[in-house]
């Protein structure tokens, strides 16, 4: 009996992850595609510092590119809002598993392709996880409850009380 609810508590907490990370891919979408209509997050040149020689020097970059590297974040940084870049940050973290595919690829392209995926990773495959945890879970519960009614069966047959436990 601990089993099946340790798999149900499991398949639930498994069941929320799936949702939250659901929702923060689908709102980083959505601050994708609001920069895209608003022309904002387009390519840009912008005034960085080179880390190998510490110089300003102004380069081509896309802040919607999933994953970057530290000076591009500071600039995105300061293009979002906080919670957008909390929101961007937890996609990142997200989409991590497919920073491999189309790296020279446009910001945005990378970050549709790696939200699709991820939301088939996390969406669907979580969601298929967590419903085989909880089947798991009841056929737990059910031979738990079998071998007590098949127990308390043996005990009325041998006491001679065939009372109906109803």
């Amino acid at each position: 009996m601990l089993a099946g609810s340790l798999f149900d508590v499991l398949s639930r907490l498994v069941r929320l992850a799936s949702i939250v990370a659901v929702v923060l891919i689908v709102a980083g979408l959505i601050g994708l595609l609001t920069d895209e209509v608003r022309d904002t997050s387009t390519v840009q040149a912008t005034r960085i510092v080179d880390p190998g020689t510490g110089a300003a020097v102004t380069t081509t970059i896309d802040i919607e590119a999933p994953d970057p590297g530290p000076a591009v974040e500071q600039v995105r940084e300061q293009e979002h809002a906080s919670g957008r870049e909390a929101i961007d940050d937890a996609g990142d973290v997200l989409m991590g598993p497919f920073t491999f595919l189309i790296p020279d690829s446009d910001g945005a392209v990378q970050r549709l392709l790696y939200s699709a995926l991820a939301l088939i990773l996390y969406g669907f495959s979580l969601q298929v996880l967590a419903d085989f945890i909880r089947r798991v879970s009841d056929g737990s519960r059910r031979s738990a409850f079998n071998e007590r009614e098949r127990r308390a069966a043996e005990e009325r047959r041998k006491s001679g009380t065939y009372i109906s436990p109803a």
